[in-house]
């Protein structure tokens, strides 16, 4: 049985919806944010307390793009990695990472500048309109790309486009941001029709925006 330790609208939305689409069984351990130390198994499968994280038998896997290019690995039936050796496996592997390494961390500076500067507040105003460059010109990029393809590796959806769907989700929380044009939009519309994606939102307590629905709320629980 696979465990997924999350917490409920964070970037383990992804892994969640990921394994909804692919049909797996699984199981779900609930982290509270500020009091990590309680979730059973936690830090046997991320010594760094962070989510996600999984565990099935002897594998212990953390980070968001690792997860999931685990996963497309490990449901071969799902569809969702391209066959290895095709020019598609090679986007797959691309855009994954791309998610990881530019995109996910690209939301920091906006989202957590405290990562950054700590509580120094002069240094909060330039860190956040250079994260917002950033990370339009990262959703410019994606827009060039889906404006030629359907989806970002292959002719089917796969983790890679879970992985973005999220990211691009994110701009929601933000009245001033939006990534990309009308072919982000429109491949946002299509990874959020999926039904395992649809499953994953409710699960999560999310809406179409991927917006918490009850903000008070972590895996159905009071954040205290």
């Amino acid at each position: 049985m696979i465990t997924l330790f999350q917490i409920t609208g964070s970037s383990s939305f992804a892994v969640r919806a990921a394994l909804e689409c692919a049909g797996a069984e699984y199981e779900v351990v609930d982290v509270h944010p500020r009091r990590r130390d309680d979730a059973p198994g936690f830090a046997d499968a991320n010594p760094l307390k962070r989510v996600p994280a999984l565990r099935e038998g002897d594998v212990r896997i953390s980070e968001t793009g690792a997860i999931l290019l685990w996963l497309g690995d490990r449901f071969p039936d799902a569809h969702l990695a391209p066959a290895v050796g095709t020019p598609a496996r090679a986007d797959h592997y691309r855009w994954v990472t791309w998610c990881a390494n530019t995109l996910h961390v690209g939301w920091w500076p906006i989202m957590a500048p405290f990562f950054y500067i700590g509580d120094d507040p002069g240094a909060a105003a330039a860190l956040d309109a250079g994260g917002r460059r950033n990370i339009l010109r990262a959703g410019d990029h994606l827009e060039r790309w889906l404006a030629d393809h359907e989806w970002l590796a292959g002719d089917r959806p796969g983790v890679c486009d879970i992985y973005a769907y999220m990211l691009v989700g994110w701009s929601n929380y933000y009245d001033d941001i939006r990534l990309g044009g009308p072919a982000v939009a429109d491949h946002y519309r299509r990874v959020g029709a999926l039904p395992g994606v649809a499953r994953a939102r409710g699960l999560d307590d999310l809406d179409e925006r991927l917006i918490r629905v009850h903000p008070d709320l972590r895996g159905g629980r009071p954040v205290d």
